[in-house]
């Protein structure tokens, strides 16, 4: 037998099979031609149905990043709203809540109203985010952003919990490690402490149309201890004490007594000038007595020779 009548032997059993095939097929070609179109429907279905979400993603992504670089917490807000139930639905939420955090925060040293109103915000996106995604990034970052809130309004057992939760979510070792390590800290009774007066403070600025307020007596320190303790002395002591008392009693009367005799000497000294100052005058016009009576003496031989001188010549014109 040769290759021709071969080939011509395989096509008529191959013939023969096909007929086979489509008379047992031909009550259900109609049923199989609907199935066929209904599937190749259902695949161009799918193809949209996948264009569609991959879009809204792709929208959700930008909207996602807009709002985190912004800042804007609207934006991230609508991400939330517009695209519930979705990977990007959690992560703008997780982004909200580390914004509202942040702001609150800063708002603690402004107005303490405020910070209370925008942490609660935050503690409310991250829980929402934790609630949208199992994700160990998003269970993780949104567990230490509730410890933070929770240190800064002094609640520090609500901060240990979370901390322990994200390191539950094991979401990488240096996150475990900082987690850790901040619960060791809370633990102690000083953290403890002060993170309890911090988060009775208020720390908003006064009021400039106000006027000032005194300071509170918190401020100021309390009183020192004056009492001092009582000193214990023996007998002996004490008789020697008073011995010496005795002994510096007559010392203090004699330098009593040298104060007074200095004083009466002072005294003295000071009224003899007065006496020499009142002699001084007599002094002076007993001298001025004894210049004229020695003047009037001086005075005296020079008249009785004129008189003498008169009389000689007197007598001398009577002779003649």
């Amino acid at each position: 037998m040769n290759s021709e009548r071969r080939h011509e032997l395989q096509e008529n059993e191959l013939a023969h099979a096909l007929d086979k095939i489509n008379k047992r097929i031909d009550p259900y070609s109609k049923p199989i031609a609907a199935a066929v179109a209904a599937g190749f429907i259902g695949l161009l279905g799918w193809g949209f149905y996948s264009s569609t979400q991959t879009e809204k993603r792709s929208d959700a992504t930008y909207q996602l990043i807009e709002g985190s670089i912004r800042g804007d917490s609207e934006i991230l807000a609508a991400v939330a709203a517009s695209y519930p139930n979705t990977p990007m639905a959690a992560w703008s939420r997780l982004y909200q809540g580390s914004q509202k955090m942040g702001a609150g925060m800063n708002a603690l040293f402004t107005s303490r109203d405020e910070a209370e109103e925008l942490l609660d915000e935050a503690s409310s996106a991250y829980n929402e985010a934790i609630s949208l995604s199992n994700e160990p990034v998003i269970q993780s970052r949104a567990h230490f952003g509730l410890a933070r809130i929770a240190e800064a309004l002094g609640n520090t057992d609500d901060a240990i919990s979370n901390y322990e939760a994200v390191m539950a979510a094991s979401e990488s070792d240096a996150m475990v490690e900082e987690a850790q390590n901040r619960i060791e800290i809370l633990s102690k009774p000083a953290s403890k402490e002060f993170l309890a007066w911090f988060g009775e403070q208020d720390f908003s600025p006064a009021d400039p149309s106000l006027p000032p307020s005194l300071p509170s007596d918190q401020m100021l320190p309390d009183l020192p201890d004056l009492d001092f303790p009582e000193i214990e002395t023996d007998a002996s002591e004490d008789e020697t004490s008073e011995s010496e008392m005795s002994e510096e009693e007559p010392a203090q009367e004699t330098e009593e007594d040298a104060t007074v005799e200095d004083e009466t000497e002072t005294e003295s000294s000071s009224e003899e000038p007065t006496a020499e100052a009142s002699e001084e005058p007599a002094m002076e016009s007993s001298e001025e007595t004894v210049t004229e009576s020695s003047e009037e003496a001086a005075q005296t031989p020079e008249a009785d020779v004129t008189e003498e001188s008169d009389a000689g010549e007197g007598s001398a014109a009577s002779n003649s």
